[in-house]
């Protein structure tokens, strides 16, 4: 609790939810409190597409964008997120993209990826090999779990939806990434490699920042349109209006 107060007292960025204070309120029971930011809006899930539904490719974009330069940010302070994913990303009622909850954030000189009891900490569904494995982490490991969070927001999936959390690991761990264009037709097929670097199993194999993964797949998704209605249609257009 304290770690998640430092870390994020660490980082002012705008799209960064702020914390202000922590304290305690004398028990029984003692109860820890932190204040944060307010974000009037909801958790990036509304982005994932559903059935039918196509995803709100110009929010993705703007929300990836937002999202790899508070990361980018963040690790030019040595501080990994290490849960990024769609439940951590809010999005306000402009239609702005905060990332919050470093309640597992570590700095990058911390050479201890894992906890003592040997567990991972995390959403495995985006977790990075090295953080599977044991492994040293770097900002290589908050991109791979970004590019992931960008393969739900496009796709409709998680990166690798299997039905056991040995399973999932395991893939994360030696299965190539999926085609997103087998998964979405009307996906540019360059997607594919760019994913395919970002979701590299050696952390060295990635793109150098978050932000130059993103700029390479907003390029590629400029100028697309979903064949069908958008998933948050309503939603994304109160943004705009």
């Amino acid at each position: 609790f304290i770690r998640e107060f430092e870390l994020a007292a660490m980082l002012d960025h705008p799209h960064i939810v702020a914390v202000y204070e922590r304290g305690e309120i004398i028990g029984p029971p003692p109860t820890m409190w932190i204040a944060l930011q307010y974000v009037a809006g909801t958790d990036s899930s509304v982005l994932v597409p559903h059935g039918r539904d196509e995803p709100p490719v110009p929010a993705i974009v703007r929300a990836a964008r937002q999202i790899a330069g508070a990361l980018d940010y963040a690790h030019s302070c040595d501080v990994l997120h290490r849960d990024v994913k769609p439940a951590n990303v809010l999005l306000d009622s402009d239609g702005s993209a905060l990332l919050t909850d470093f309640g597992i954030g570590q700095l990058i000189d911390d050479a201890s990826p894992l906890p003592r009891h040997g567990r991972v900490s995390g959403s495995i569904s985006y977790a990075s090999p090295e953080v599977l494995a044991g492994q040293h982490l770097s900002a290589a490991t908050d991109l791979y779990s970004l590019a992931a969070t960008l393969v739900e927001w496009l796709t409709g999936l998680t990166l690798f939806p299997r039905s056991t959390t040995f399973a999932i690991a395991f893939a994360h761990l030696h299965t190539p990434p999926p085609s997103l264009q087998r998964r979405r037709a009307w996906l540019p097929s360059a997607l594919d490699s760019v994913f395919a670097k970002a979701l590299a199993k050696d952390p060295a194999a990635r793109y150098d920042s978050c932000s130059e993964f993103v700029d390479i797949v907003a390029r590629a998704l400029r100028d697309i349109d979903p064949p069908h209605p958008q998933v948050g249609r309503r939603w994304w257009q109160r943004q705009r209006n």
